[in-house]
This record gives C-alpha cells, structure tokens and sequence, in this order.
C-alpha cells in the first residue's frame, strides 16, 4: 500500500497528530485526503490545506454524522482511525457517564466510522484500516482507567477486523503512541515526540505492511516490552 496516488481520510484531523497526518499524506503525494473535524472553528485550518483536501464534518457520537461522512466519501484506499478523547481518572473514581463517553468516542465511534466506509474500502482493495490506540491498550494505566479499557477495546477491535478482513484485501494497522507533543498533553512534564515525526513513522509504517506500529521513542521501548513480558508492561505502567 502506498500513499501516493490514494485517497486518505484521516477522523480527527484539525490538529495534533491527525492535523500532521493530512500534512504528511500530502507530502507523500496522496491524491486526496477527506479530513474530519468536529468544530466549524477548526475547518479553517483543514481549508488553508489545499485543493487536494476535503474537510468533512464528523461528531463521532452522533450516527447521522457518521452517515453524512460515508456519503462523502465515495473512493476510499487508506482510512485512519485517529479521532479519541483522552480523559484522566481512575474507573472507581469515574462515574458511569465518564467512563461510557471514553468508549463510546474511543470504540464505538471508530467501529461505526469503519462500518460506513468499508464498501468503499472493499471497493478499492487493496486498501488498509490503521486505528489510533495507545501504548495504555497493551497495558492499562490506573490514572488514566477509562481511556486504556476504551483503547484496549479498540486494540481488541484492531485484532478482530485483521482476521476478517484479510481475505478482502485489506491490511488493518494498530498505531500505540506514547507521549506526543500535542494539545492533549500540555501541562504533562515528560520527553514527547513531535506530532509529525508520529505522523512519518505510521504512513511509512502502514506502506511497508507493518502491523503494530510503535510511532515515537517511548512506544518503541514500550513494543518489545509487550510483546516479550506483557506482565512487567503492566507492572511498569501500574508504578506511573
């Protein structure tokens, strides 16, 4: 699979690291890219971006949007599960509502979005699916309880469309960064990576085939761990 010449949609896209995958697609010579945005505040910057993208509104909580944004797009050769929302908070502490909003945004919304746009994908094989998880999927982080058991889910899921898929034609890619230098971790006092060197190492990755794909300096330390010991993984993170 290879970004030139295809078209992307990128969920989440009007800044961090989606903002930086639209960008890093364009580079790499994507004929278009269909880049989400929640907010009529953040179109402007997606506009700005050129003729070869199409912003597309998209509230991953809300069925009717996620119908509108299939309808948009009707080619489809790469879709990029980026879109999530990042809570803090431990599950005993959370209340039902909290805990439910993290997977209903970071489960539910992915599995919806991919549901639409898969005749489009199936359509275009081959194609590939790269979702957006985190390194606290592989092993959770109790401060952060509800955002790892979302993205564990959406691990989970990953693993599940792989096996389906496969005889379709389509590639489904886990991405597990760790700390990247966004909005989303303003205030966190750690070493981050920048959201376009992200955004590099997961369309590099997802054009040689790689299926877990570990974007910035601590996940990559954090992929061999989980792959060999997941239980000292998970007692690493418990000491966070």
């Amino acid at each position: 699979m290879k970004i030139s010449n295809r078209t992307v949609l990128v969920t989440g896209a009007n800044r961090g690291i989606g903002l930086a995958l639209v960008e890093t697609s364009l580079e790499m010579g994507a004929a278009k890219v269909y880049a989400t945005y929640r907010s009529e505040n953040n179109r402007t910057v997606l506009k700005e971006l050129g003729d070869r993208v199409v912003p597309v509104h998209l509230d991953l909580n809300d069925p009717a949007s996620i119908i509108r944004l299939a309808q948009a797009v009707p080619v489809l050769n790469v879709l990029i599960n980026n879109a999530g929302l990042f809570t803090g908070g431990n599950l005993l502490d959370d209340t039902e509502e909290q805990t439910r909003n993290d997977l209903e945004t970071n489960f539910f919304g992915p599995l919806a979005v991919t549901k639409a746009v898969l005749p489009a994908l199936k359509a275009a094989s081959p194609a590939a699916i790269a979702n957006v998880s985190s390194i606290s999927a592989l092993a959770a982080m109790p401060s952060f309880g509800g955002y790892s058991a979302s993205k564990a889910a959406l691990h989970s899921m990953t693993q599940s469309l792989r096996a389906k898929l496969k005889a379709d034609g389509i590639a489904v890619h886990g991405v597990y960064p760790g700390p990247v230098d966004t909005r989303l971790t303003e205030g966190f006092d750690m070493d981050k990576t920048p959201a376009a060197t992200v955004a590099e190492n997961i369309l590099s990755s997802i054009e040689k085939g790689v299926e877990e794909i570990f974007p910035d300096a601590l996940s990559e330390q954090v992929g061999p761990l989980f792959l060999s010991s997941p239980k000292d993984l998970e007692k690493t993170f418990a000491s966070f």
